[in-house]
Formats: structure tokens, C-alpha cells, sequence
């Protein structure tokens, strides 16, 4: 229909669900696009906040590690100071040495002396701020024990454990040092050993520990912050994490390579635990130890503390920048998207009636359209002037490629021709020649040849009128003519012929030049026998023609120069050019005294360049 509004063909109709849909496409693309800034910029936000959570929570780590170390230490040194001060007892000293005496000769007072050394450790038990007392012979067997729920038998022997090993050697290192983990009913002990000495001979041992229970390492977690676990044995002894974390780090232990590794100063890593990230220190219990304690930090715990904050402000400004982005687009759709849906609609009208004569007019200026419709009327303008025009000029060049035509094809056509006729009275010359030089001395030869050459005659008359001949023709005039050739040569001519192609087409006199060269240059010049070989066969696509001699050959200045010794194979080759169009290749090999071979691959069916 006729808009009256704006003075050309226009839809009426469509124009309000038009502008419609483009006002919901710019309102969505706005909030689209502000929902792609705010959650980019948020997983932005989290990539940056858990690197410095994972830098702080090293931080961490170490700070907890020497925490850890430190209570150790303190532990440590205190159980060794007030185990130095109760291995001063003296009734305890004489009771172990005389019992170490006596035990050798069987004394019924053995007993008594064992219950005395059992009085006087539970004394020192009851004073010291120990989990664990033993006392122990200088050959390791228990001679007392308090803080255990079940008393060992009488002859239970510690001397495999490193620390009493320690106390008892000659040289002992730092008592501190040589602390070593004890395992006894289910229970663990960090166990420290100082010798019993009387007049400074060793007579026994006194070792106290501290168990490293549950309780042991909540009471580090709340100093540290930190979740602790300790793993001896390929077990967990004591842990501040769930069940079935501790399953999943004692799997992580045993395929972590890291981990594992008890030569290595504490280790850090980063491992999965049923869902939750940790950050992980190891650290040895000791250099003699078989435990390690496992210290970690959460990293999801960290970035929930901090993250959950940011994400709800994040949220926040989402929300807030979907609405504006919603106000901006209907204020855009209003200002833009109703003058560029007129214009647009301009357009169609012309698309559909082809009057490029019509002129956009509208009622409320808008400068981004108005640029455009002139632009557009300056297009039109130009579109009009060039249609007549394009009209003319189309038809004068259809005429002249018409004309240009028709003069490449004669102008081929005559080149072809020409090619031909060079090869024809050449090549007869040479078979009259041939045929005169045996009238005299052998008529019934000559006459049997000049039935050969009438062949050839008639051959290539026919050959003439047409461009493509069967390969088996080809070979015919071949054989024609070296019957005339074997004539002049005798025995000093042979010809060896292998066909592997049932049918073929090749253009006319493809062969023949290549034979009649091999003749000339080949078995003429040589004294002896040459023998000419001629092979054709299909490869794939390929047409593969090569005919070969062993008479004199070239030097390499005459077959640089190949092209150049006449105008059989050149002109063979400016003949294929014309036919394939260059789609073929050729080659030659020679070498002085040993032959010639020339190669022909032509397409299985000639494209040809003449009509």
C-alpha cells in the first residue's frame, strides 16, 4: 500500500510487529550484554580473590607448621626436663642396678625389686605432666610402665624403639631430636628417652610422652586455625576432618609420589577431599619418626567467607544494571528503531516496484537516518544512470566475444594445420629417398615398400582431417614406416614393441616424430645395431608413452638444446600444447654414447583445445 505519511510504498501492517521485534532484540542484546559484564567480571573477582586466599592460606600454612612445631618443642623439652630431674631418684637407680645383678643369678627377690621400681615410677608418674612413664633395664626390657590400659607381660622388650635406642648408645644426639612414635593397644605416644646412669654407667631408661589423640590435635586446630591430622603406619591416627575425608586423603597419601616422600623438608600441595579444596603442609614428626603431621587449610572455607559478600553485591548490581539496561534500550528503540523501520520499509517498496525515481520523507528528523537515506538516494541516483548504460554495453560485448570467438577457433584451427603439413613432406622425402636406393639392386623389396609408403600416404591423408586418430592406427603407420627404415638399415635396425592398452586416442603423428628422431639421430650415426624400443601403457589417468634407443645419444650441451635439433619434436610439442591445452608432460634422457629415451604422459582422453 501507499503510505500518505511518508509518500512511498510502505507495509502498513508489518510495521508494528517489526518494530516490535527490533526493540526486543536491542533491549536484549543490552541485557545480555550487562549480564556478560557481571558474571565475567565476577568469575574475574574469584579468580584474583582465590589467589590471594591461596597466597594467604601458604602463609598460613607456615604459620600453623611452626606453631605446630613449637608446642611440640615446648612439649618435648618439658617432658625431658622433668625426665632428667625423676631419673635422679636414687632408689630408683639402686633398685634397677640391683635387679639387673640379681637377675642373673635367679634371686627370689627379683620380684620385690620389680615392685619397687613399680612404687617409685607410679610417684613419678603421679607428679609428672606425662600420658606415658617407662622404665626400662639398659637391655630394654620393661621394668615398669604407667598410663597404659593394658600392662604389658614381664618380658616386654622397647629396645627396637629409636629413642630408648638413643638413650642407651654411647653417643646419644639431642634427646629432643630422637623422639619417636610409639604405638601400643590402639593408642599412639610421641615418645622422649633419657638414660639412668649410676657412677656414670647406664643402668636403665626413663622414657615419658604424650599421646597425640583426638583431643591433642583439636587443641592445636584452635590455635592454628587449621585442620591437623596425623598418619603413621599408613593410617590416621588422629584427625580434625570428617570420616570420609580422612578416606579420601589417605588415598591422595598413597598415590601422591610427593607425599610419600619421607626425605623431603615439609611438602606443600593442593588436593581434593570429597568435593572440599585443601591447601596441605606435611611435615615429619621427627627425623626418626614414622608419622608425619598432615596440616590443612580450606580453600573453599576461605573463598565462602570472603566471596559470599562480593556475590551478593554482585547480584545486586546485576539486577540494577538489567533494569537501566531495559530503560536505555526502550529510549534507544524510541529515538532510533521508529525512523529506521520507516526507512527501512522505504527500501522494500523500492526492492518490490523497482522505482529507483522515489525520495524518503519523513516527519521527525533524525540525523543517523537521514545520512543514510541520503546515501541511499545518491545510490539510487547512480543505479538509474548506470542501468541504460549497463544495457548497451552488455550487448556490444556479447558481440564481440561472439566475434573474438570465432576468430581463436580459426586461428588454432590453422595453426594445427600448419603444424601437420611441416611434418608430412619431411617425412616423405625421407621414404622416397629410402624407396629409390632399392629399384635397381632389389625390385620385389621396392615394390613391397612402395606398398608401404602408399599406406603411409593414404594414412596420413586421412590423419589430416582429423586431430585425434586410435592409437592402433598410430602404431600401423609406425610399422609402415619402419619397414621402409629396416630397408635402408638391415640388421642394424631393431625394433622392440610393448603395448599394454587395449584403446586409446592420441592426436595424429604423436609417435611418428619420435621414431623417425630415434632413427635419425640414434641408429644412423652409430656403427653396429641399434635397437629402438617403443612402450605404451595406462597409469591411472595417464596415457604413458616412451620410446627409447641406444645408438650414439647426447651430450649434455645437445640436450639442453634438445628443442633446437629440428622441428620434430618441437613441433610435437607446440601440437600437444594446442590439443591438451599444457595439460601433459614430457621429458627427455640421454647420455653420449649410451641412448635417448623419450617420455610422453598424455590424459587418457584429450581435452582439446580446437573445435
Amino acid at each position: 500500500m501507499h503510505c500518505h505519511r511518508c509518500g512511498y510504498q510502505c507495509s502498513g501492517g508489518d510495521d508494528p510487529m517489526r518494530l516490535l521485534k527490533l526493540r526486543t532484540k536491542i533491549i536484549l542484546f543490552t541485557t545480555l550484554l550487562v549480564i556478560g559484564v557481571v558474571v565475567g567480571s565476577f568469575f574475574l573477582i574469584d579468580r584474583v580473590v582465590r589467589d590471594q586466599v591461596r597466597s594467604r592460606l601458604v602463609h598460613d600454612l607456615e604459620r600453623s607448621q611452626h606453631t605446630l612445631e613449637q608446642i611440640q618443642k615446648d612439649r618435648l623439652r618439658e617432658l625431658v626436663a622433668y625426665s632428667i630431674i625423676a631419673s635422679e631418684n636414687s632408689t630408683l637407680k639402686a633398685a634397677i642396678e640391683t635387679f639387673q645383678t640379681e637377675r642373673a643369678t635367679g634371686s627370689p627377690i627379683l620380684q620385690q625389686l620389680r615392685r619397687t621400681v613399680e612404687n617409685e615410677a607410679y610417684k613419678l608418674f603421679s607428679i609428672l605432666s606425662a600420658d606415658l612413664l617407662i622404665i626400662t633395664s639398659n637391655t630394654g626390657q620393661v621394668l615398669a610402665i604407667q598410663g597404659v590400659p593394658v600392662t604389658p607381660p614381664a618380658d616386654f622388650n622397647l629396645l627396637n624403639q629409636p629413642s630408648i635406642v638413643n638413650s642407651l648408645s654411647s653417643k646419644p644426639i639431642d634427646f629432643e631430636q630422637a623422639a619417636s612414635i610409639w604405638r601400643f593397644s590402639e593408642k599412639v605416644y610421641r615418645l622422649v628417652s633419657i638414660p639412668i646412669l649410676l657412677q656414670d654407667i647406664v643402668v636403665g631408661t626413663l622414657s615419658t610422652g604424650f599421646e597425640i589423640s583426638p583431643g591433642l590435635v583439636q587443641a592445636i586446630k584452635a590455635n592454628t586455625d587449621s585442620d591437623i591430622v596425623f598418619v603413621a603406619d599408613g593410617g590416621i591416627i588422629a584427625s580434625t576432618l570428617n570420616a570420609s575425608q580422612n578416606e579420601a586423603l589417605l588415598s591422595y597419601l598413597r598415590d601422591n609420589s610427593v607425599l610419600k616422600k619421607r626425605d623431603l623438608s615439609p611438602s606443600q600441595s593442593e588436593m581434593a577431599l570429597k568435593g572440599e579444596t585443601f591447601l596441605a603442609l606435611k611435615i615429619n614428626s621427627g627425623e626418626v619418626s614414622s608419622g608425619n603431621f598432615v596440616i590443612l587449610n580450606s580453600i573453599d572455607r576461605a573463598m565462602l567467607g570472603i566471596m559470599g559478600g562480593i556475590k551478593k553485591t554482585m547480584i545486586l548490581i546485576g539486577l540494577l544494571s538489567i533494569i537501566l539496561a531495559t530503560i536505555l534500550g526502550l529510549g534507544l528503540s524510541q529515538s532510533i528503531t521508529q525512523p529506521l523501520m520507516r526507512f527501512v520499509n522505504f527500501m522494500d517498496g523500492i526492492t518490490r516496484t523497482g522505482d529507483l525515481k522515489q525520495r524518503f520523507r519523513h516527519s521527525t528528523p533524525n540525523y543517523e537516518v537521514d545520512v543514510l537515506a541520503r546515501s541511499f538516494e545518491s545510490l539510487t541516483r547512480s543505479l538509474e544512470e548506470s542501468r541504460s548504460q549497463t544495457a548497451k554495453y552488455h550487448e556490444e560485448l556479447r558481440q564481440k566475444e561472439s566475434n573474438e570467438e570465432k576468430l581463436r577457433t580459426l586461428a588454432t584451427r590453422s595453426r594445427l594445420d600448419a603444424l601437420i603439413s611441416q611434418i608430412n613432406p619431411h617425412f616423405l622425402f625421407n621414404a622416397l629417398n629410402t624407396v629409390s636406393g632399392l629399384i635397381d639392386e632389389h625390385p620385389a623389396e621396392a615394390q613391397r615398400l612402395t606398398l608401404k609408403l602408399s599406406n603411409i600416404f593414404r594414412q596420413t591423408l586421412q590423419a589430416s582431417q582429423r586431430e585425434v586418430i586410435s592409437l592402433q592406427e598410430e602404431l600401423n603407420f609406425i610399422q609402415d614406416y619402419l619397414e621402409i627404415e629396416k630397408a635402408r638399415f638391415g640388421d642394424r635396425l631393431q625394433v622392440e614393441q610393448h603395448v599394454a592398452v587395449q584403446w586409446a586416442e592420441i592426436p595424429c603423428f604423436t609417435l611418428q616424430p619420435l621414431v623417425e628422431n630415434a632413427v635419425k639421430h640414434g641408429a644412423a650415426p652409430k656403427i653396429g645395431t641399434t635397437t629402438i624400443r617403443i612402450d605404451v601403457r595406462q597409469l591411472d589417468s595417464l596415457l604413458t608413452i616412451q620410446v627409447s634407443d641406444d645408438g650414439v645419444g647426447m651430450s649434455k650441451r645437445e640436450l639442453e638444446n634438445v628443442l633446437e635439433r629440428g622441428y620434430g619434436l618441437k613441433n610435437l610439442i607446440d601440437r600437444l600444447n594446442i590439443h591438451y591445452q599444457s595439460n601433459f608432460a614430457w621429458k627427455v634422457e640421454s647420455e653420449f654414447q649410451r641412448g635417448t629415451t623419450v617420455l610422453l604422459e598424455l590424459p587418457s582422453q584429450p581435452s582439446i583445445g580446437t573445435s
